[in-house]
């Protein structure tokens, strides 16, 4: 009976150990796939070999006249975009193909506008204007979209960095206290942090991982923190109180962004005012005076 129950107990810690390697691993090879989603380092080849498999022929040729009316360094520095607007899947020949359909369909209506129309000036100015209309458009989306990212991450980093603040001071480590207020959190600063994170599993430096998240998000309070905290790992310092001074700072950033927009809305709110109020309310005063006196003249 003691020989089966050690037996059971043996094979038992086997299928254990096995189980918990095969959980690890796993976590690894996700941990990779989700850093492989952002176009970094060797996963670059990866995903240029998923697109060769996928013989995608007319997006390579439309990217391929792209390439030829952009400069030189222009698909790198859209890969950057389309990492910025956490576009993490997006090929940049498939956004450069996008530029180019976009130019051929607006210039499709520029010619079916212009064989209807008699204006001759009009023509030639929808003709001439459309591919360059049609070229801007998809990389001003791109741009309004990163900017609107960029903004929801910088109104989020304060709660972010004070939720590292408070999670350190309890006597969490970093990369925990940083996986809490990924969970906590919710929009593309988490998306960024738990990208952080699973770089530093697959064995990247944290001053790397924290120098990558500032290149993506390129705003004052994240530089700052990402700045701060790899000075202070590479000091020695605190990194308490590195945390408990940058939730500070960045409390007194957003206050200060506050009053910024507040200031602002005066000045946004007179184009409205003049378009949609006044009129009627020039109307409902002056109005009725207005009749009278055309009553009285016609009358007279």
């Amino acid at each position: 009976m003691l020989i089966v129950l050690f037996m059971a107990l043996v094979v038992g810690s086997v299928l254990a150990v096995g189980w918990s390697v095969r959980i690890g691993r796993r976590g690894t090879a996700e941990a990779i796939n989700s850093v492989g989603d952002y176009g970094y380092g060797d996963t670059a080849a990866t995903i240029d070999a998923r697109v060769r498999a996928e013989h995608l022929t007319l997006e390579h040729w439309l990217a391929s006249v792209a390439k030829s009316i952009a400069p030189a360094d222009y698909e790198s520095k859209l890969r950057h975009r389309l990492i910025q607007a956490g576009m993490y899947e997006a090929r940049p020949s498939r956004f450069l193909a996008l530029r180019i359909l976009s130019v051929m369909v607006l210039l499709a209506f520029a010619l079916l506008y212009a064989s209807k129309s008699t204006n001759e000036i009009v023509k030639l100015a929808a003709v001439a204007f459309a591919p360059f209309l049609g070229w801007m458009i998809p990389d001003s989306i791109l741009s309004s979209r990163i900017a609107r990212r960029q903004a929801q991450i910088e109104r989020d980093a304060a709660d972010f960095i004070d939720l590292l603040a408070i999670t350190v001071q309890a006597g969490l480590g970093l990369d925990q206290s940083i996986k809490i207020a990924a969970e906590r959190l919710h929009g593309p600063l988490a998306q960024e942090a738990r990208l952080m994170l699973n770089e530093i599993r697959i064995g990247q430096q944290r001053q790397d991982a924290l120098r990558r998240m500032a290149e993506r998000v390129d705003t004052p309070t994240i530089r700052s923190f990402a700045r701060t905290m790899a000075q202070g790992e590479t000091m020695g310092v605190s990194i308490s109180q590195i945390l408990k001074a940058l939730a500070v700072d960045a409390r007194a950033r957003k206050k200060a962004l506050a009053e910024e927009l507040a200031q602002k809305a005066p000045v946004k709110m007179v184009f409205p005012l003049a378009i949609c109020f006044f009129p009627a309310i020039l109307i409902i005063t002056a109005g009725p005076g207005i009749i009278g006196i055309a009553r009285a003249l016609g009358g007279g």
